[in-house]
């Protein structure tokens, strides 16, 4: 699956568009019950690859609809967690941070 995740991630991010953790879990081809929920399980255990390879967090292209295009505080608490940022999940600073990791990832790809 998690080959998966990282063709669908790639791909959104050659697009320069974001994925909705619905839209992910449905790429994905999760079923009911509980798809978002382990949507972003998968995707913090990409993140956690990630890191631990020194590449830039392709997980910063799904983002909550109800958080103005950025991901959920989950993302940011990982973020932290793998000491990688150390700021709020909202506002300037979480913007930046998501903006930073996808142009990392604009390069990288």
């Amino acid at each position: 699956m998690r080959d998966i995740l990282r063709s669908v991630l790639l791909s959104t991010a050659r697009s320069g568009r974001t994925l909705t953790y619905a839209e992910l879990a449905k790429q994905l081809a999760l079923q009911p019950p509980h798809t978002i929920h382990r949507a972003g399980l998968l995707l913090e255990d990409l993140m956690r690859d990630q890191e631990a390879k020194a590449e830039p967090q392709l997980a910063s292209f799904v983002v909550s609809r109800a958080r103005a295009g950025l991901p959920t505080p989950g993302f940011f608490m990982l973020m932290r967690e793998l000491g990688l940022y150390d700021g709020p999940d909202m506002g300037t600073e979480a913007r930046e941070l998501v903006e930073d990791e996808r142009a990392r990832c604009a390069q990288w790809i």
